[in-house]
């Protein structure tokens, strides 16, 4: 298979296998009735199309994986796309395509769930193939979802057409090697991109417990005047050799608050100095006449907890004397906020907030369909 003809026709092929399997298998109609979920009954996928770019077998690998563990919500196909630097060009005609169709199995409730998914193989030096072979094969009439778990998350002319034929953009910063870049690159695109290919990122969806719970310190309304007091913000991010790093939700956090706060950045965010993990910032606040300055450090940390977002985070309010706000992971499972100010007693709660695997986020970014503002804010 060369061309989007032949793999729409083994598509149509493997469709007929299944329904000649199903009938084969069904019991006949004096067989006793089956206890199992949904018997023989299946759904096919008509949701959305996904394409996935990757630079390499393994992650493909993963990529698939992680459409296979989805719940809730399935692509009606899946398009692999892996250009892989290692691969042989001398392979027939520079391309390698498998074609399935994969089954989620039933659940009491739900049928099971039948989704498309193909995988496109060749060498860097033939990806400009690859758009023109995605496109054909988007199912008509279904948002198209375009997610790109390669590093640059921005970069080059595949990436420029396979984002042309896309409605929503989802990318890991996390994986960038160059965080600050990574940045740059998405809000440079945020900036060109208009009403067209809204973007996401996970590692924006891992600070969801974290945005969620620091905003909670503040509705009580006797609180909001402390907001305006915090000069004081550490954030201590995933740096470790087992997971990719957090670095980029660190900045992602700090441009959130800075960005609600209406924060100023008139310098660099700097390595400390005898410390080169260690970053920081001075910040200003306030309006003219009242302003200070709020002190904004990042922190590594190689505790597996952090796993590939943030660890803890620490407000503090006048040098502390406002009163101090943290939001720490305990567990896998668990994060544990502390809040003692003049206005309110000291408390200490524990939320249920488990780390999300892979699945989760892309579940909960194939349910998005529009921009994300303060997302989008939280970048500048």
């Amino acid at each position: 298979m060369h061309d989007s003809g032949e793999i729409t026709a083994q598509l149509n092929t493997l469709w007929r296998r299944h329904g000649e399997a199903r009938d084969a298998a069904a019991p006949s109609p004096n067989g006793q009735a089956s206890d199992a979920p949904w018997p023989m009954v299946t759904a096919r996928a008509a949701t959305l199309n996904l394409i996935a770019a990757t630079r390499s077998k393994s992650d493909a690998d993963m990529v698939r994986q992680t459409i296979a563990e989805l719940s809730d919500i399935y692509p009606s196909r899946a398009t692999v796309l892996i250009a892989d630097p290692a691969q042989d060009s001398a392979t027939a005609h520079g391309m390698d395509v498998q074609v399935d169709l994969l089954e989620q199995p039933a659940t009491r409730g739900r049928p099971a769930i039948v989704y498309e998914c193909v995988t496109v193989d060749v060498s860097t030096e033939n990806e400009r193939q690859l758009a023109s072979i995605a496109s054909p094969l988007l199912v008509p009439d279904l948002p198209d979802f375009l997610w790109w778990s390669a590093d640059p998350v921005q970069g080059g002319s595949l990436f420029s057409e396979l984002v042309g034929i896309s409605d929503r953009l989802i990318v890991d910063s996390a994986v960038s090697r160059h965080a600050a870049g990574a940045m740059q690159s998405l809000l440079g695109f945020v900036n060109a991109s208009g009403d067209h290919a809204a973007l996401s990122d996970f590692a924006w969806a891992r600070l969801s417990p974290w945005r969620r719970l620091t905003t909670q310190f503040f509705d009580v309304p006797a609180m909001l005047p402390i907001l305006e007091l915090i000069d004081e913000a550490t954030l201590t991010y995933a740096n470790s050799p087992t997971s990719w790093s957090g670095f980029t939700s660190a900045l992602l956090y700090a441009g959130w608050l800075g960005s609600r706060l209406n924060w100023r950045t008139p310098g660099e965010l700097l390595p400390v100095r005898g410390d080169p993990n260690v970053w920081r910032a001075t910040l200003r606040a306030g309006a003219a006449g009242r302003q200070r300055e709020v002190t904004l450090t990042l922190r590594p940390t190689a505790r597996p907890l952090a796993a590939s977002t943030l660890l803890d985070v620490r407000l503090a309010a006048d040098g502390g004397k406002g009163g101090f706000f943290i939001v720490e992971r305990l567990d896998a499972d668990e994060i544990s906020t502390t809040s003692d100010s003049p206005e309110l007693p000291s408390m200490v709660r524990t939320v249920f907030a488990p780390i999300p695997g892979e699945a989760d986020l892309l579940g909960e970014e194939l349910r998005v369909f529009g921009r994300d503002p303060v997302f989008e804010a939280a970048l500048t």
